[in-house]
């Protein structure tokens, strides 16, 4: 995940940017894969790709850190974070119920 995160900061050149995008990618992908593991009935992954792939992919740290610089908006930004990571999940997980069959 660490290293993923490494080639988006190299895509996005802000690193605000890259924070959020990173952040939304990851709460994606994540609910993605929550789908995908209770669907498919593989839990023994769990560990390895939530908290370990996700967990380093997304940089909620980074978040916190932009959040204290109130002169660039960093509450603004900590809000905007939080609110279309909600939305992420909103429409993602939905998506994955339809789109990932039930293994039988």
């Amino acid at each position: 995940g660490t290293l993923s995160r490494f080639v988006l900061g190299e895509i996005f050149p802000s690193d605000r940017s890259g924070t959020l995008a990173a952040n939304l990618i990851g709460v994606a992908l994540a609910a993605a894969l929550l789908v995908l593991m209770e669907r498919r009935g593989v839990s023994q992954l769990r560990l390895l790709l939530l908290p370990g792939f996700c967990a380093g992919f997304t940089t909620f740290s980074a978040v916190t850190a932009h959040s204290l610089e109130p002169i660039e908006g960093g509450m603004l930004f900590l809000a905007q974070n939080v609110f279309l990571s909600l939305i992420a999940v909103i429409v993602v997980l939905p998506l994955a119920r339809k789109l990932i069959p039930v293994r039988k």
